[in-house]
Protein backbone atom coordinates (compact mmCIF):
# COMPACT_ATOMS: atom_id res chain seq x y z
CA UNK A 1 0.00 0.00 0.00
CA UNK A 2 1.38 3.43 -1.12
CA UNK A 3 2.15 5.56 1.61
CA UNK A 4 -0.03 8.29 0.37
CA UNK A 5 -2.55 5.74 0.75
CA UNK A 6 -2.12 4.17 4.32
CA UNK A 7 -1.86 7.77 5.91
CA UNK A 8 -5.67 7.87 4.99
CA UNK A 9 -6.06 5.17 7.76
CA UNK A 10 -4.64 7.72 10.22
CA UNK A 11 -7.57 9.69 9.46
CA UNK A 12 -10.61 9.22 12.80
CA UNK A 13 -13.08 9.81 10.08
CA UNK A 14 -13.19 8.22 6.65
CA UNK A 15 -15.70 9.28 4.16
CA UNK A 16 -17.41 6.44 1.62
CA UNK A 17 -19.15 6.64 -1.50
CA UNK A 18 -22.43 5.86 -1.68
CA UNK A 19 -25.05 3.84 -3.88
CA UNK A 20 -23.40 2.65 -6.62
CA UNK A 21 -26.57 1.02 -8.01
CA UNK A 22 -29.46 3.35 -7.15
CA UNK A 23 -27.25 6.34 -8.65
CA UNK A 24 -27.07 4.38 -11.57
CA UNK A 25 -30.69 3.79 -11.74
CA UNK A 26 -31.80 7.37 -10.65
CA UNK A 27 -28.89 9.94 -11.89
CA UNK A 28 -27.90 8.01 -15.46
CA UNK A 29 -31.21 5.60 -16.56
CA UNK A 30 -29.51 2.44 -15.79
CA UNK A 31 -32.60 -0.45 -16.12
CA UNK A 32 -31.67 -3.53 -13.35
CA UNK A 33 -34.20 -6.46 -13.10
CA UNK A 34 -34.31 -10.46 -13.42
CA UNK A 35 -32.88 -10.25 -16.67
CA UNK A 36 -29.19 -8.30 -14.90
CA UNK A 37 -28.73 -10.62 -11.97
CA UNK A 38 -25.15 -8.64 -11.70
CA UNK A 39 -26.88 -5.88 -10.88
CA UNK A 40 -24.64 -2.72 -10.68
CA UNK A 41 -21.73 -5.54 -11.97
CA UNK A 42 -23.60 -5.43 -15.06
CA UNK A 43 -22.11 -2.25 -16.20
CA UNK A 44 -18.68 -4.27 -15.99
CA UNK A 45 -19.89 -6.00 -18.79
CA UNK A 46 -21.79 -4.02 -20.92
CA UNK A 47 -21.20 0.25 -20.13
CA UNK A 48 -17.78 0.17 -18.37
CA UNK A 49 -17.39 3.72 -19.00
CA UNK A 50 -20.47 4.80 -17.50
CA UNK A 51 -19.51 2.86 -14.02
CA UNK A 52 -16.36 4.82 -14.53
CA UNK A 53 -18.07 8.10 -14.77
CA UNK A 54 -20.20 7.31 -11.60
CA UNK A 55 -17.54 6.39 -9.38
CA UNK A 56 -15.33 9.23 -10.18
CA UNK A 57 -18.58 11.43 -9.09
CA UNK A 58 -18.55 9.53 -5.72
CA UNK A 59 -13.88 10.03 -6.09
CA UNK A 60 -14.80 13.83 -6.90
CA UNK A 61 -17.58 13.97 -4.12
CA UNK A 62 -14.77 13.92 -1.75
CA UNK A 63 -14.75 10.13 -0.58
CA UNK A 64 -11.74 8.64 0.55
CA UNK A 65 -13.14 4.98 -0.29
CA UNK A 66 -15.03 3.87 -3.13
CA UNK A 67 -16.41 0.29 -3.15
CA UNK A 68 -15.51 -1.90 -6.24
CA UNK A 69 -18.83 -3.04 -8.31
CA UNK A 70 -18.43 -6.68 -7.49
CA UNK A 71 -21.28 -6.20 -4.59
CA UNK A 72 -23.51 -8.83 -6.64
CA UNK A 73 -20.95 -10.22 -8.37
CA UNK A 74 -20.57 -14.29 -8.29
CA UNK A 75 -19.79 -17.06 -10.96
CA UNK A 76 -22.84 -17.99 -10.81
CA UNK A 77 -24.51 -14.77 -11.45
CA UNK A 78 -22.19 -14.49 -14.53
CA UNK A 79 -23.36 -17.84 -15.43
CA UNK A 80 -26.91 -16.69 -15.50
CA UNK A 81 -25.88 -13.04 -17.40
CA UNK A 82 -26.67 -13.55 -20.86
CA UNK A 83 -25.39 -10.33 -23.18
CA UNK A 84 -23.50 -9.81 -26.26
CA UNK A 85 -20.19 -7.73 -25.88
CA UNK A 86 -17.44 -7.14 -28.59
CA UNK A 87 -15.79 -10.43 -27.16
CA UNK A 88 -18.71 -12.80 -27.74
CA UNK A 89 -22.62 -12.97 -29.17
CA UNK A 90 -25.35 -13.31 -27.20
CA UNK A 91 -26.17 -16.85 -26.38
CA UNK A 92 -27.67 -19.34 -23.90
CA UNK A 93 -24.22 -19.99 -22.34
CA UNK A 94 -23.82 -17.03 -19.99
CA UNK A 95 -20.00 -15.75 -19.03
CA UNK A 96 -17.74 -18.54 -18.49
CA UNK A 97 -15.63 -18.57 -15.01
CA UNK A 98 -12.51 -17.25 -16.61
CA UNK A 99 -14.44 -14.57 -18.46
CA UNK A 100 -16.33 -13.61 -15.25
CA UNK A 101 -12.91 -13.43 -13.46
CA UNK A 102 -11.83 -10.68 -16.00
CA UNK A 103 -14.48 -8.41 -15.37
CA UNK A 104 -14.60 -8.76 -12.12
CA UNK A 105 -11.00 -7.76 -11.86
CA UNK A 106 -11.86 -4.96 -14.11
CA UNK A 107 -13.14 -3.65 -11.10
CA UNK A 108 -10.64 -2.83 -9.28
CA UNK A 109 -9.17 -1.07 -11.94
CA UNK A 110 -12.07 1.60 -12.12
CA UNK A 111 -12.30 2.32 -8.86
CA UNK A 112 -8.91 3.00 -8.36
CA UNK A 113 -8.86 5.01 -12.21
CA UNK A 114 -11.96 7.52 -10.43
CA UNK A 115 -9.62 8.81 -7.89
CA UNK A 116 -7.33 10.25 -10.58
CA UNK A 117 -4.33 9.78 -9.13
CA UNK A 118 -5.27 11.82 -6.05
CA UNK A 119 -4.59 9.05 -2.98
CA UNK A 120 -7.69 6.85 -2.14
CA UNK A 121 -8.71 3.70 -1.00
CA UNK A 122 -10.30 0.82 -3.22
CA UNK A 123 -12.85 -1.40 -1.32
CA UNK A 124 -13.78 -4.74 -2.57
CA UNK A 125 -16.96 -5.01 -2.27
CA UNK A 126 -17.99 -8.93 -1.06
CA UNK A 127 -22.18 -8.84 -1.10
CA UNK A 128 -23.66 -11.37 0.87
CA UNK A 129 -24.94 -14.71 -0.08
CA UNK A 130 -27.70 -13.80 -0.52
CA UNK A 131 -27.38 -10.66 -2.89
CA UNK A 132 -26.69 -13.30 -5.32
CA UNK A 133 -30.07 -14.46 -5.61
CA UNK A 134 -32.96 -13.89 -7.58
CA UNK A 135 -34.73 -12.52 -5.88
CA UNK A 136 -32.12 -11.16 -3.50
CA UNK A 137 -32.95 -12.35 0.16
CA UNK A 138 -29.69 -10.46 1.86
CA UNK A 139 -32.65 -8.84 3.96
CA UNK A 140 -34.32 -11.64 5.19
CA UNK A 141 -31.08 -14.68 5.21
CA UNK A 142 -33.47 -17.32 3.80
CA UNK A 143 -30.75 -19.30 2.27
CA UNK A 144 -32.55 -22.46 2.09
CA UNK A 145 -30.70 -25.31 3.66
CA UNK A 146 -26.99 -23.70 3.42
CA UNK A 147 -24.67 -23.86 6.26
CA UNK A 148 -21.91 -22.28 7.33
CA UNK A 149 -19.61 -24.13 5.49
CA UNK A 150 -20.92 -23.66 2.22
CA UNK A 151 -21.11 -19.91 3.07
CA UNK A 152 -17.28 -20.29 3.51
CA UNK A 153 -17.11 -21.90 0.19
CA UNK A 154 -19.14 -19.30 -1.65
CA UNK A 155 -17.08 -16.54 -0.18
CA UNK A 156 -13.45 -18.50 -0.25
CA UNK A 157 -14.24 -19.22 -4.21
CA UNK A 158 -15.18 -15.14 -5.44
CA UNK A 159 -12.37 -14.01 -3.06
CA UNK A 160 -9.76 -16.35 -4.33
CA UNK A 161 -10.44 -15.00 -7.92
CA UNK A 162 -8.86 -11.74 -6.56
CA UNK A 163 -6.38 -12.71 -4.07
CA UNK A 164 -4.52 -14.67 -6.93
CA UNK A 165 -4.43 -11.70 -9.45
CA UNK A 166 -2.01 -9.04 -10.04
CA UNK A 167 -4.53 -6.78 -9.48
CA UNK A 168 -5.10 -7.56 -5.93
CA UNK A 169 -1.98 -5.20 -5.13
CA UNK A 170 -4.23 -2.65 -5.74
CA UNK A 171 -7.03 -3.42 -2.99
CA UNK A 172 -7.11 -1.85 0.28
CA UNK A 173 -9.07 -3.24 2.48
CA UNK A 174 -11.99 -6.42 2.06
CA UNK A 175 -15.44 -5.59 2.91
CA UNK A 176 -17.99 -8.09 3.60
CA UNK A 177 -21.08 -6.38 3.39
CA UNK A 178 -25.13 -6.47 4.07
CA UNK A 179 -24.33 -9.81 6.15
CA UNK A 180 -28.10 -11.25 7.58
CA UNK A 181 -26.87 -14.36 9.26
CA UNK A 182 -24.07 -14.87 11.93
CA UNK A 183 -22.90 -17.79 10.47
CA UNK A 184 -22.48 -15.69 7.55
CA UNK A 185 -20.17 -13.23 9.74
CA UNK A 186 -18.44 -16.69 11.03
CA UNK A 187 -17.64 -17.72 7.60
CA UNK A 188 -16.25 -14.26 6.80
CA UNK A 189 -13.82 -14.38 9.45
CA UNK A 190 -12.70 -17.56 8.58
CA UNK A 191 -11.91 -16.60 4.69
CA UNK A 192 -9.83 -13.93 6.27
CA UNK A 193 -7.90 -16.48 8.34
CA UNK A 194 -7.51 -18.40 5.64
CA UNK A 195 -5.95 -16.12 2.19
CA UNK A 196 -2.44 -16.15 2.15
CA UNK A 197 -2.78 -11.92 2.09
CA UNK A 198 -2.85 -11.23 6.25
CA UNK A 199 -1.86 -7.75 5.91
CA UNK A 200 -5.51 -7.18 3.81
CA UNK A 201 -7.58 -5.22 6.53
CA UNK A 202 -11.32 -6.34 5.96
CA UNK A 203 -14.67 -4.98 7.31
CA UNK A 204 -17.43 -6.81 8.20
CA UNK A 205 -21.11 -4.95 8.04
CA UNK A 206 -24.33 -6.71 8.85
CA UNK A 207 -27.83 -5.81 8.16
CA UNK A 208 -31.17 -4.23 10.40
CA UNK A 209 -33.85 -4.27 8.14
CA UNK A 210 -36.61 -5.16 10.81
CA UNK A 211 -37.93 -3.01 13.59
CA UNK A 212 -36.26 -5.03 16.53
CA UNK A 213 -32.05 -4.90 16.85
CA UNK A 214 -31.38 -8.31 15.89
CA UNK A 215 -30.46 -9.22 12.79
CA UNK A 216 -32.83 -11.31 10.17
CA UNK A 217 -32.05 -14.71 11.48
CA UNK A 218 -32.63 -13.55 14.88
CA UNK A 219 -29.25 -12.83 16.23
CA UNK A 220 -28.70 -10.64 19.46
CA UNK A 221 -26.05 -7.75 19.25
CA UNK A 222 -24.23 -9.43 21.74
CA UNK A 223 -23.84 -12.88 20.13
CA UNK A 224 -23.06 -10.38 17.09
CA UNK A 225 -20.03 -9.06 18.61
CA UNK A 226 -18.52 -11.72 19.64
CA UNK A 227 -18.40 -13.42 16.42
CA UNK A 228 -17.36 -10.29 14.61
CA UNK A 229 -14.53 -9.56 17.42
CA UNK A 230 -13.31 -13.21 19.41
CA UNK A 231 -10.20 -14.59 18.10
CA UNK A 232 -7.25 -13.58 15.91
CA UNK A 233 -7.02 -11.59 12.40
CA UNK A 234 -9.99 -9.19 13.85
CA UNK A 235 -11.55 -6.71 11.64
CA UNK A 236 -10.71 -3.51 10.90
CA UNK A 237 -14.00 -2.06 11.33
CA UNK A 238 -17.54 -3.54 12.17
CA UNK A 239 -21.05 -2.06 12.01
CA UNK A 240 -23.61 -1.95 9.59
CA UNK A 241 -25.31 -0.93 6.15
CA UNK A 242 -28.64 -0.60 4.07
CA UNK A 243 -30.26 0.48 7.45
CA UNK A 244 -32.93 3.05 8.14
CA UNK A 245 -30.92 5.95 9.36
CA UNK A 246 -33.19 6.28 12.73
CA UNK A 247 -32.31 3.07 13.95
CA UNK A 248 -28.83 4.00 13.96
CA UNK A 249 -28.09 5.72 17.10
CA UNK A 250 -29.53 2.78 19.00
CA UNK A 251 -27.41 0.07 17.12
CA UNK A 252 -24.27 2.08 18.01
CA UNK A 253 -25.00 2.18 21.47
CA UNK A 254 -25.77 -1.84 21.74
CA UNK A 255 -22.51 -2.35 20.06
CA UNK A 256 -21.11 -0.34 22.62
CA UNK A 257 -23.04 -2.12 25.41
CA UNK A 258 -22.17 -5.73 24.09
CA UNK A 259 -18.79 -4.95 23.79
CA UNK A 260 -18.48 -3.65 27.34
CA UNK A 261 -20.40 -6.29 28.97
CA UNK A 262 -18.07 -9.09 27.21
CA UNK A 263 -14.77 -6.75 28.11
CA UNK A 264 -13.81 -6.34 23.96
CA UNK A 265 -12.31 -3.22 22.98
CA UNK A 266 -13.86 -1.53 19.53
CA UNK A 267 -12.30 -1.69 16.54
CA UNK A 268 -13.54 1.40 14.12
CA UNK A 269 -17.53 1.54 13.59
CA UNK A 270 -18.56 0.97 10.08
CA UNK A 271 -22.20 3.13 9.33
CA UNK A 272 -23.75 3.82 5.76
CA UNK A 273 -27.50 4.00 6.32
CA UNK A 274 -29.40 4.29 3.54
CA UNK A 275 -31.05 7.58 2.01
CA UNK A 276 -34.10 6.54 1.32
CA UNK A 277 -35.99 8.12 3.78
CA UNK A 278 -39.48 5.22 4.78
CA UNK A 279 -39.01 3.87 1.49
CA UNK A 280 -38.14 -0.10 1.20
CA UNK A 281 -37.18 -1.99 -1.72
CA UNK A 282 -39.80 -4.87 -2.34
CA UNK A 283 -37.29 -7.96 -3.46
CA UNK A 284 -40.34 -9.23 -5.34
CA UNK A 285 -41.35 -6.47 -7.29
CA UNK A 286 -37.91 -5.26 -7.62
CA UNK A 287 -38.38 -1.17 -6.96
CA UNK A 288 -38.61 0.88 -4.31
CA UNK A 289 -41.86 1.52 -2.19
CA UNK A 290 -43.15 3.80 0.41
CA UNK A 291 -42.51 7.36 1.25
CA UNK A 292 -39.47 9.31 0.94
CA UNK A 293 -39.73 11.88 2.68
CA UNK A 294 -38.03 12.98 6.20
CA UNK A 295 -37.68 15.32 8.67
CA UNK A 296 -34.10 16.32 7.98
CA UNK A 297 -32.13 16.12 4.72
CA UNK A 298 -29.31 12.80 4.84
CA UNK A 299 -26.35 14.56 5.38
CA UNK A 300 -27.18 16.55 8.45
CA UNK A 301 -28.97 13.61 10.17
CA UNK A 302 -25.73 11.28 9.21
CA UNK A 303 -22.89 14.14 10.30
CA UNK A 304 -25.27 15.00 13.72
CA UNK A 305 -23.87 11.09 14.29
CA UNK A 306 -21.14 10.87 13.40
CA UNK A 307 -20.19 14.08 15.87
CA UNK A 308 -21.59 12.03 18.64
CA UNK A 309 -20.11 9.28 18.38
CA UNK A 310 -16.94 10.40 17.93
CA UNK A 311 -17.62 12.74 21.20
CA UNK A 312 -18.41 9.42 22.73
CA UNK A 313 -14.79 7.98 22.12
CA UNK A 314 -16.09 3.74 22.53
CA UNK A 315 -14.21 3.63 18.97
CA UNK A 316 -10.73 4.01 17.28
CA UNK A 317 -12.52 5.41 13.98
CA UNK A 318 -15.58 5.83 11.92
CA UNK A 319 -16.05 5.02 8.81
CA UNK A 320 -19.06 6.43 7.21
CA UNK A 321 -20.77 6.92 3.85
CA UNK A 322 -24.34 6.40 2.46
CA UNK A 323 -26.22 3.04 0.68
CA UNK A 324 -29.14 2.59 -1.17
CA UNK A 325 -30.61 5.79 -3.16
CA UNK A 326 -27.38 8.20 -1.51
CA UNK A 327 -25.80 10.34 -4.62
CA UNK A 328 -22.52 11.98 -5.29
CA UNK A 329 -24.16 15.28 -3.72
CA UNK A 330 -25.01 13.24 -0.56
CA UNK A 331 -21.59 12.84 -0.27
CA UNK A 332 -20.18 16.38 -1.20
CA UNK A 333 -23.12 17.96 1.48
CA UNK A 334 -21.63 15.43 4.04
CA UNK A 335 -18.05 16.14 3.30
CA UNK A 336 -18.55 19.22 3.34
CA UNK A 337 -20.24 19.10 7.20
CA UNK A 338 -16.91 16.64 7.70
CA UNK A 339 -14.49 19.25 7.06
CA UNK A 340 -16.37 21.93 9.02
CA UNK A 341 -15.88 19.40 11.73
CA UNK A 342 -12.07 18.69 11.54
CA UNK A 343 -11.52 22.88 11.27
CA UNK A 344 -13.56 23.46 14.37
CA UNK A 345 -11.66 20.45 16.16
Amino acid sequence: MATATALLLDRHVLLLDGGLGTTLEDEHGAQFSTQTPLWSSHLLVENPALLQTVQQDFANAGADILLTATYQASFQGFKKTKVKTKAKALSDDGIDAAEATKYMLSAITIARNAFSGRPGLVALSLGAYGATMVPSTEYSGEYGALEQNDLFQFHMERLSAFTHSEAWADVDLVAFETLPRIDEVRAARQVMRAIASTDKQYWISCVFPNDDDRLPDGTEIEELVTAMLDGGRKPLAIGFNCTKIHKVTGLVRRFEDAAQALSMELPRLFIYPDGAGDKVYDTQLQRWVGDDRGTKPWDQQVFEIVREIRHGGAWKGIIVGGCCKTTPGHITKLRKRLDELEETE
